[in-house]
């Protein structure tokens, strides 16, 4: 049972109320209506006068967050019912010198004015201060008075930003296994025989007499031992697939027939490329009203292919939502961590969102949509611990 994060002080502006932890500590600053800090964690609370909608203030958000740090992704965007007034929340990750920072933006309206929270931590401590940031987020009230409105229909959503590529020399199968062979040990002269050597002389990994660059060291020194990697191994609609392997900071990306990029970089670069592989990107997420479907039937259908069946006609009609994401084209990733025996299993339907596929029991497999947002977190999860 999760124990309730104490939130004993209570910090007031002019638009708005919160509740947060006693030892966060509140900072003067012109900039902002208010500042808190604490646990890694920065608060920020601007305000401004608005008569804009709700959907119209968002859509103007999302469209300059992506500007205003080159390399940032959105995460997420929901609405958010807790506030007392019309709200949405963004989340989003941009890069920084001293590491990723991921963020969280609460913005509402009140029909006089606009207020934007923002809380950004380290991307390393993202799962460990979330419950905290979400109880912070669930204390918001609006302090005026808001008119009620007319609902309308959701704002139209930002298609994600193109996937980023990984930088490195292009090998092949054999190249790359060449390459493992040489964690720990020295260079073998005969290998100067084998076309797999001479790729790897030819792409600069390895001196033409068999020296080591630091930056093969560096590539290298993940593979000593019987170290394991992450993998987002991806079936693709149209029927390619896609590898993305990660040993610590060292990573291959490719399949043994394409040949694949090998690379050394970040954690935090390796979570931003496996999250551009998946698509996150915002998505209004929904629940389907269907929870499992027949195993054999999901299972044809995740294997993809000229036999993949159709929605039997009774779950059409009971879960129209359900139908349209079957309907749509298909992208199904594994990511496989060395210490869980199982995959997690996750499926984007274009223009539809995505889906995790759960457990089977008595031949019933649990398919449920999932948010962007916490397909994101799987990939920190898997990639960061």
């Amino acid at each position: 049972m999760a124990v309730p994060v104490p939130l004993g002080t209570e910090d007031r502006t002019a638009r708005l109320t919160l509740r947060r932890p006693d030892h966060w500590r509140r900072e003067d600053t012109a900039q902002a209506d208010l500042r808190v800090t604490g646990d890694d964690v920065v608060l920020t609370v601007r305000s401004r006068p608005s008569d804009r909608a709700i959907g119209d203030e968002n859509t103007g958000l999302l469209a300059r967050l992506p500007g205003s740090v080159d390399g940032l992704l959105l995460v997420g965007c929901d609405p958010w019912t807790t506030a007392g007034a019309p709200a949405r929340l963004v989340e989003y990750v941009r890069p920084d010198e001293g590491g990723d920072v991921a963020g969280t933006h609460l913005l509402f309206v009140t029909g006089r004015h606009r207020v934007d929270l923002t809380i950004e931590r380290p991307l390393a401590r993202l799962l460990a201060t979330d419950e905290l940031v979400l109880a912070v987020l669930e204390s918001v009230r609006a302090a005026e008075p808001v008119p009620v409105r007319p609902e309308r229909d959701l704002e139209p959503l930002p298609a994600p930003g193109a996937a980023p590529v990984l930088d490195g020399p292009r090998l092949s199968a054999a190249a790359v296994g060449t390459l493992t062979s040489l964690a720990g040990r020295r260079w073998d002269p005969t290998l100067l025989r084998t076309a797999a050597g001479r790729e790897l002389i030819d792409a600069g990994l390895v001196g033409r007499l068999g020296t080591l660059p630091e930056a093969t060291q560096a590539l290298l020194e993940p593979w000593q031992g019987d170290a394991q990697p992450v993998t987002l191994e991806q079936h693709l609609p149209d029927g390619g697939a896609s590898r993305l392997q990660a040993w610590s900071q060292t990573v291959v990306d490719g399949t043994d027939e394409a040949g694949s990029v090998v690379a050394s970089v970040t954690p935090d670069r390796v979570v931003a490329l496996a999250a551009g592989r998946l698509g996150i990107g915002p998505t209004w997420t929904f629940p389907f009203r269907t929870g499992s479907l027949p195993a054999h039937l999901l299972g044809r259908k995740l294997a993809g292919g000229a036999d993949a069946p159709d929605l039997p006609a009774s779950i059409v009609e009971a879960d129209p939502r359900l139908a349209r994401f079957w309907a749509a084209p298909w992208t199904v990733s594994y990511l496989r961590r060395p210490s869980r025996p199982n995959p997690v299993t996750i499926v984007r339907a274009e223009g539809q969102g995505f889906a995790r596929v759960g457990t089977t029991t008595a031949g019933e497999t649990a398919f449920r949509t999932d948010s962007p947002a916490n397909v994101y977190r799987s990939v920190v999860r898997a990639l960061l611990g």
